[in-house]
């Protein structure tokens, strides 16, 4: 859904918010965040905070290691093949003013262009993760929930809008759409969420009020399609609906079709065979997003200029779609050759004498019943792969 709404094919019609007034950029910062802050719990229970922390700062480098790769590629493709692909220009254009201040704005997180600004939001949230874990560590996830409903309220005030209209003329800044005082509420919530996966008691839940989320779900759906359609609901144009500004009806419709949906995801692991790309996908997802975005630069270069039309816009968009499955099939196949050569190298030599330890059936740190517990969830759900 990201690659076809990262198109100018008509395919967005059916991709651009198809369950309500949110799009796939809510989900993947929600779903990052819930994974982040189950595995930052679980690095901090196994191995303590600071092992957490370390953890979290090296996933920081890695996402911004696919940051500049990503602006690399569209920054050449830019400025070598710009004859050949001149709808590049909409993309780049405070780039191709200033190649030197867009660069250097770049390394910094300054400069965020078109379809390369989710990655930098990213950085700055994971680089956020380990600060929130300590402040509700020390004041509980209470505060810290307030503290972001706060930022959150302050941001509907469009106090961003101000900055960027005070730095509108500096060549290397270019913050780009999102409202990152108010999108930090749904990092924020994820985590919250994710660290929660698995503690006594869980998170509270109230079966007589499922089916009144029900029919608030179903009334968001129809009528972001009786407004997708052309008849006239005044009300989704106003602030409550605003997407980078994450106005309030958005978050409760958010909130609302993740409730109606969270049940159902308990039995996923039986669709396994048949989700498996998706699940290469979601393993992969940092590699496979990076080179998609690149991918998406070029059809949008190409597309622009004229040189492609309907329906063969949307042939070559189901073509990059093609790419995704494959490109997680391949880094899935290199992970695995990987860990084989590396099983290999340490298998001891032919004829090496090894001290083998008898089995122990009793392992006397564990009591009966910790012995005897079965995990919370279902350890075949590839639950670390976006993160």
């Amino acid at each position: 859904m990201m690659i076809v709404d990262h198109s100018p094919s008509s395919l967005r019609l059916l991709t651009d918010q198809p369950f309500g007034f949110f799009t796939t950029a809510e989900c993947f910062v929600f779903i990052s965040a819930f994974l982040a802050g189950m595995l930052f719990r679980k690095r901090t229970e196994k191995s303590g905070f600071a092992a957490a922390r370390s953890s979290a700062i090296r996933r920081v480098w890695r996402i911004y290691g696919a940051h500049i790769a990503t602006l690399a590629f569209t920054f050449a493709l830019g400025s070598l093949f710009l004859s050949e692909f001149p709808g590049i220009a909409n993309l780049l254009d405070h780039y191709l003013i200033n190649p030197s201040a867009a660069i250097c704005g770049s390394l910094v997180l300054l400069f965020r262009p078109p379809l390369m600004d989710i990655l930098p939001m990213y950085i700055l949230f994971c680089l956020l993760t380990p600060v929130l874990f300590w402040a509700a560590r020390n004041w509980g996830w209470k505060r810290v929930l307030l503290a972001s409903l706060f930022a959150w309220l302050i941001a509907q005030t469009h106090l961003r809008d101000t900055v960027v209209a005070a730095v509108k003329g500096l060549p290397f800044v270019q913050l780009g759409p999102f409202d990152l005082f108010a999108w930090q509420f749904i990092w924020v919530s994820g985590l919250f969420v994710g660290q929660r996966l698995g503690k006594e008691p869980p998170l509270p839940t109230f079966p007589l009020f499922r089916p009144v989320l029900l029919l608030f779900a179903v009334a968001f759906l129809l009528l972001r399609w009786s407004s997708h359609i052309g008849i006239a609901v005044s009300l989704t144009d106003t602030w409550l609906f605003d997407k980078w500004h994450l106005g309030p009806l958005r978050v409760i419709n958010f909130a609302v079709a993740a409730c109606v949906i969270a049940p159902f995801l308990k039995s996923i692991n039986r669709w396994e065979a048949p989700l498996r790309p998706l699940f290469l996908i979601g393993r992969h997802m940092l590699p496979v997003f990076s080179i998609e975005i690149c991918l998406s630069a070029v059809l949008i270069g190409r597309t622009d200029s004229g040189m492609t039309v309907e329906p063969i816009t949307s042939a070559l968009v189901i073509c990059q779609l093609v790419t995704a499955p494959l490109l997680g099939w391949f880094f899935e196949w290199r992970s695995v050759a990987r860990l084989s050569s590396r099983s290999a190298s340490q298998t001891p030599a032919a004829g090496t004498h090894l001290k083998v330890e008898p089995a122990r059936n009793v392992r006397p740190h564990l009591s009966p019943a910790a012995r005897n517990a079965r995990p919370n969830y279902s350890p075949g759900f590839p639950l670390t792969g976006i993160t």
